[in-house]
């Protein structure tokens, strides 16, 4: 699932400087949204899944169901927050 979503999508890692967008965190299934570019959470990976800043999670669990063939609700998600941090940034790599 995570080889899909960073085919589809993208990603990018803890504090890289990524686009305007809509930006979810698989591991703790939050959202990060931001209106211009600046810096993702230092929380570990996360797909750019709509270049809106102000998406709907319920459009955002549509877009993800598609290509994830997956049964996300807006209710699945939550914004993100400190309490979603990683201990460790980690490698990128498959470290989960």
């Amino acid at each position: 699932m995570l080889d899909l979503a960073e085919f589809t999508w993208g990603r990018y890692n803890s504090n890289q400087v990524a686009p305007a967008g809509s930006y979810l965190n698989l591991r703790t299934l939050c959202i990060y949204q931001q209106t211009s570019d600046g810096n993702v959470p230092a929380d570990g990976t996360f797909f750019r899944v709509d270049p809106s800043g102000t998406q709907t999670f319920a459009n955002i669990a549509a877009t993800v169901n598609s290509v994830l063939g997956t049964s996300y609700t807006a209710a699945s998600f939550h914004v993100c927050s400190g309490g979603d941090a990683a201990q460790s940034a980690g490698q990128a790599a498959n470290d989960a």
